[in-house]
C-alpha cells in the first residue's frame, strides 16, 4: 500500500495508544497521563469534525499558546516528512505516516485555523516533500471555503504539482466551481502533456468524476469515454462507471463506441458491459446481432457467446 493511501485510509483510525507513543517519544511524559484523559473526553464529543483525530486535538491542546503550537509542529511534521521522503524503512512507514498526519492535522485543531498561511507552506514543501504538501493540501481543503479556497486552487492547479496535492485541489473545485472544474479537468486530461509513469488521469477519473454528482462531471466523464487518445485505462474506468450511472445518453453513445472501435479489445468489452447494466434488451439485441466471426476475433466472439449463456439467448451454431 503506498505512503499516502495509506495515510487516507487511516485518517480517523489513530488512537490513545499511538497518541501516547508519540507524547514520549518527543519528551511529553509528564502530560501523557492527562493527555490519556483529555483524548478519552475528546472521543465523547460528537461536535468535532472527523478530519481532526482525537489525537491531534490532544496534542495541539498540549501547548501553551497556538504561536508554540505551530512553531514544534512544524518542526516535527518536517523531521517525519523528511524520513517519509529519504531512509524510512518499509516497516516504519505506518508509524511514521500517521505520526505525520496526527502532527499536521493539530495545525488545523488550532484556534482559527483557516488564518494558517496553508498555500505558503504547500509552496514551500511541494517540491521537496510532497507527502507533507498533501497534508497541508487536505487541511486546506477542510477549512478553506469561498475565494480564499479558489484562490488556492488556481495556484496549485500545475501540471509539475504532486499528482496528490492537485488531485485535492481538483476536487474541491467540482464542489466550489464545477464550470471552472469542466474547464481545467478539460485542461489537464486532455490538452496537458502526461508526465512520465502517467498515473494521473485514471485516478482523476475513479477519484473525482466517478464520485462527483453534477452533470458537467458526467459530460466530461462522457468525453473521457469516447476519446481514441485518452489513457486506456482512464477510458476503460470512464467506460464502465457510465455502467454504473443513471445516464439517459450513455447507452447509445456506448453503443457507438463499441460499432467503432476496432483496436482495443477491453474498450469494446467495458462498453458492452455498461449497456447490459444500463439497457439490457439493446445489449441483447447487440449480443444478437452484433456477433463477430469467430476467425475475425475469437476475444471479443468467445465472450460475447458467454454473455450469450449469461442472458439465457440463443448460442451461436459454431458453439
Amino acid at each position: 500500500m503506498g505512503t499516502q493511501t495509506y495515510a487516507r485510509a487511516h485518517r480517523h483510525s489513530l488512537g490513545t495508544p499511538f497518541l501516547l507513543q508519540l507524547a514520549c517519544r518527543h519528551g511529553l511524559i509528564a502530560a501523557a497521563t492527562w493527555l490519556l484523559l483529555f483524548t478519552a473526553a475528546c472521543s465523547s464529543n460528537s461536535d468535532g469534525s472527523p478530519f481532526i483525530p482525537e489525537a491531534s486535538r490532544a496534542l495541539a491542546a498540549s501547548f501553551a499558546s497556538p504561536e508554540a503550537a505551530i512553531a514544534e509542529l512544524q518542526v516535527r511534521a518536517r523531521t517525519v516528512a523528511v524520513r517519509l521522503h529519504t531512509d524510512a524503512l518499509v516497516a516504519e512507514l505506518p508509524r511514521l505516516e500517521d505520526e505525520l498526519l496526527v502532527n499536521v492535522r493539530a495545525l488545523a485543531a488550532l484556534p482559527d485555523a483557516a488564518a494558517l498561511p496553508w498555500l505558503p507552506w504547500i509552496e514551500a514543501t511541494w517540491r521537496i516533500l510532497p507527502n507533507l504538501a498533501e497534508q497541508y493540501m487536505l487541511c486546506a481543503e477542510e477549512l478553506l471555503h469561498g475565494e480564499a479556497a479558489l484562490q488556492l486552487i488556481r495556484t496549485v492547479d500545475l501540471r509539475e504539482m504532486p499528482m496528490r496535492v492537485r488531485l485535492v485541489a481538483h476536487r474541491m473545485l467540482w464542489e466550489l466551481d464545477p464550470n471552472e472544474a469542466l474547464a481545467r479537468g478539460n485542461v489537464l486530461l486532455f490538452r496537458e502533456r502526461p508526465r512520465a509513469d502517467d498515473r494521473m488521469r485514471p485516478l482523476y477519473v475513479e477519484e473525482l468524476l466517478v464520485a462527483a454528482t453534477h452533470p458537467l462531471a458526467l459530460e466530461l466523464l462522457l468525453n473521457v469515454a469516447t476519446s481514441d487518445a485518452m489513457e486506456p485505462r482512464a477510458r476503460t474506468l470512464a467506460i464502465r462507471a457510465l455502467g454504473n450511472g443513471t445516464s439517459f445518453e450513455a447507452p447509445a453513445i456506448l453503443e457507438s463506441l463499441f460499432d467503432t472501435e476496432s483496436t482495443n479489445f477491453l474498450v469494446r468489452k467495458e462498453a458492452l458491459m455498461s449497456i447490459l447494466k444500463l439497457d439490457p434488451p439493446r445489449a441483447h439485441h447487440m449480443l444478437m446481432d452484433r456477433l463477430p466471426g469467430r476467425e475475425h476475433d475469437p476475444g471479443l466472439w468467445e465472450f460475447m457467446v458467454t454473455l450469450r449463456k449469461q442472458e439465457g439467448l440463443p448460442l451461436p451454431s459454431e458453439n
